[in-house]
């Protein structure tokens, strides 16, 4: 399953809300700007807490114009409720596109 989303804002957005138990085994985060270079942080929220430092998994990674990056090294299991956040320095660049299987 697919899932895609643009960060619009500098401030944390919701990128995937795992319905059921599924597993994600791929996010792709694309700078689709020709001039304009970024950072990207993330997040993986279980259901019931809250956005934090302790649930960040990426911080300011650079992201220079027209590249992307692929974080596939590890898969995140994610139960009925948990939520995947991301926020770009830059609104409306960094496409987000999540690769999930149910499981």
């Amino acid at each position: 399953m697919l899932s895609n989303s643009l960060i619009t804002s500098s401030s944390p957005v919701q990128v995937f809300l795992s319905a059921g138990e599924q597993a994600i085994s791929s996010i792709f985060f694309c700078n689709t700007s020709e001039t304009t270079d970024c950072t990207v942080d993330v997040y993986a929220v279980p259901s019931g807490q809250t956005l934090g430092p302790v649930t960040q998994i990426i911080k300011k990674l650079p992201l220079s114009k027209n590249e992307t990056f692929v974080f596939d090294t590890e898969k995140l299991v994610l139960s009925n409720g948990d939520t995947i956040w991301a926020q770009s320095s830059e609104n409306n660049v960094v496409a987000v596109t999540i690769s999930s299987i149910a499981m």
